[in-house]
């Protein structure tokens, strides 16, 4: 059976490394199938950029941040924002640019699913999502 290709939306990420209650527990274990390769885990090139600005500024600490960079890029592909990504996100005028760009970037990549807690904000994106406790029902 072919895994899954999930892009991994910014705030599971940031769940787990801020220790966000209550999604703490369900974006952890989304993680740890992709690091144990139960599904093909993914995230944007400014995906990175966004999760790095936030340790930073949460943690104020340049070393932790990094630390937190590089477990994600262990557990994690990354996948290119292209040109074409931006202008199609662009010609979209959607509310969340950035929630359009992820939608644009999973469709290009051909990933089955968006994993996030905001399933609403993408609903106009043409995208399937799934949040966290719904994935993992279907591993367990």
């Amino acid at each position: 059976m072919r895994k899954l290709n999930i892009l991994i939306d910014t705030n599971i990420f940031l769940d787990v490394f801020l220790q966000r209650p209550p999604f703490y527990e369900y974006s952890q274990n989304i993680l740890k199938l992709c690091e144990e390769h139960e599904i093909n885990g993914f995230l944007t090139a400014s995906s990175i950029t966004d999760i790095f600005y936030i340790l930073q500024r949460s943690l104020h600490d340049t070393e932790a941040s990094y630390d937190a960079l590089g477990a994600v890029l262990d557990i994690a592909r990354v996948i290119p924002v292209t040109g074409e990504n931006v202008l199609e996100a662009y010609s979209l005028k959607a509310p969340d640019f950035e929630d359009c760009l992820l939608a644009t970037c999973a469709r290009s990549f051909g990933c089955d699913a968006i994993v996030t807690r905001n399933s609403k904000d993408f609903k106009s994106f043409d995208v399937k999502t799934v949040e966290p406790k719904d994935l993992l029902d279907t591993f367990f």
